[in-house]
């Protein structure tokens, strides 16, 4: 017999040996008593109330300084904008961002308005949004609310707007539109807001 034939029929022989010990282990011994159904009917329990412990004081004005309202789970963004830049910045993001939504929605083609406040990547989408309107339809906003949600960048600003606007044929309303849309504002080098990224939702 060839050595690596012999070597073969060994191998075969011992994985056989191991799967034998296996089963074997298996059908007589599986670690577990086969009469515990896993179920203690016969046990009786009894229901006693709970030890109500009583706050100390120090554990009150623990809570107080936690200062989490109560049911209440929402973080408020806007705050934390107010803290992080503070409250005059943040007022003027606002107003920035309901003219840009303005402006965005109404095709405003003022070419040095967007250059103003657009970063050079917001620029090119307005060029290919904006100034190269679709329809020959025009839009009217009427309505933005306007709330803080949370930013990714250090120096980002972030607002979900919802919007409603009045589509125009002919200075005549054809129909009433409404979407939400996604903002961000970033700091620019000379401190001023400028619009990073505009999405629908």
């Amino acid at each position: 017999m060839e050595r690596s034939t012999k070597s073969k029929l060994i191998l075969v022989v011992f994985i056989g040996l191991v799967m034998l010990a296996f089963m074997i282990k298996i059908f007589f011994y599986d670690g577990k008593n086969k009469n515990d159904t896993g179920f203690d009917g016969e046990k009786e329990y009894s229901y006693t109330d709970p030890i109500e412990v009583e706050k100390t004081n120090s554990e009150d004005e623990n809570y107080k300084d936690q200062q989490v309202p109560i049911g209440n789970t929402e973080i408020d963004y806007n705050a934390e904008y107010v803290t992080k830049f503070g409250e005059e910045k943040v007022q003027t993001a606002k107003k920035i961002a309901e003219k840009v939504m303005q402006s965005w929605l109404e095709n405003d083609a003022d070419m040095e308005m967007w250059k103003e406040i657009s970063t050079a990547p917001f620029l090119i989408v307005v060029q290919n949004e904006v100034l190269a309107p679709k329809d020959q339809l025009t839009r009217k906003v009427q309505s933005q609310e306007v709330s803080s949600i949370e930013a990714q960048g250090g120096r980002d600003i972030c607002f979900m707007i919802y919007a409603t606007w009045d589509v125009l044929s002919a200075g005549k309303k054809v129909r009433e539109q409404s979407n939400m849309y996604k903002l961000t504002l970033t700091l620019s080098e000379s401190g001023e807001w400028v619009v990073k990224e505009l999405n629908r939702v």
